[in-house]
């Protein structure tokens, strides 16, 4: 059941999600997301879009470290190398990928930053199946998201990875970051495929990442976009009696593996209660 946040107090702890959207939108992705898990948890907090553009980030975040009841932050485009950059510390993935799209604030005022991206994918995939040194994965997409799937994916210790994109350059830098991180990952055939890509986002049209015929009938596949929810990819995948992981299934647990890093828990003090301002 629902236990419902207390009434905010000088003891509310405060999150901040930081993007740079030039024009009014209804609040959408994470913000309301990890509302409803705050809600549902019963935690003494408020998670808040902060809209800053690029230029301003640095001193943005370089204030948060002197407001008391600020515990953390998550970041989207244009700021999560930004992001990276201002960490005094880099957990895994997002030491690989020189990207963060959350960043908890110690109680010494430390940023510790972690990419989710493709830590979600890879929790989403292993609900479904298991991830091991005999795992073959096609990933489609080497940009932001694709990039965090890729590492992700070694550090799980998949035995082969083929990583395809429509420019060279960005699947060949995936390739480097993905053999840094996991050398015993390599690049190669697959049988599972994960759509990196918008393609298919919002509309439900244009060519599909990948062409579905050509797939293994016993291959898992799977698509980062969420809107819609079926995808033309999982159409067809469907369409071939193919198992499928939909954006959604990747989407709802990174909130709760962000939430759980950043400590929005009821039972978590106040993460900020001995910084010193």
């Amino acid at each position: 059941m629902p236990q419902g946040r207390p009434p905010i107090s000088t003891t509310t702890r405060l999150y901040g999600h930081f993007a740079h959207q030039t024009g009014q939108r209804p609040l959408a992705g994470p913000i309301p997301l990890l509302n409803a898990l705050l809600d549902q948890r019963g935690v003494d907090a408020l998670y808040v879009p902060l809209q800053v553009p690029a230029e301003h980030f640095a001193a943005a975040v370089a204030g948060l470290r002197h407001l008391r009841d600020f515990a953390g932050f998550t970041v989207t485009m244009p700021h999560k190398t930004a992001a990276a950059h201002l960490c005094d510390v880099l957990l895994p993935n997002a030491h690989a990928c020189r990207a963060v799209n959350a960043v908890r604030i110690d109680a010494d005022g430390r940023l510790i930053g972690e990419t989710f991206d493709g830590i979600a994918m890879v929790h989403a995939i292993t609900a479904h199946r298991a991830i091991d040194a005999t795992t073959r994965v096609l990933l489609v997409g080497a940009g932001g998201v694709g990039q965090a799937i890729g590492v992700a994916l070694g550090l799980a210790g998949v035995g082969v990875l083929a990583i395809t994109n429509r420019t060279q350059a960005k699947a060949d830098d995936l390739v480097q970051k993905v053999r840094c991180a996991a050398p015993a990952c390599d690049p190669a055939d697959f049988d599972i495929v994960i759509n990196a890509t918008s393609l298919g986002h919002v509309h439900g049209q244009g060519p599909l990442p990948v062409d579905i015929s050509r797939v293994s009938g016993t291959a898992l596949v799977a698509d980062v976009v969420s809107v819609p929810e079926y995808t033309p990819l999982l159409h067809a995948a469907q369409a071939r009696g193919l198992d499928i992981v939909r954006g959604m299934e990747m989407l709802i647990p990174q909130g709760e593996i962000i939430a759980d890093f950043l400590g929005m828990t009821a039972s978590t003090a106040v993460a900020s209660g001995g910084r010193a301002s």
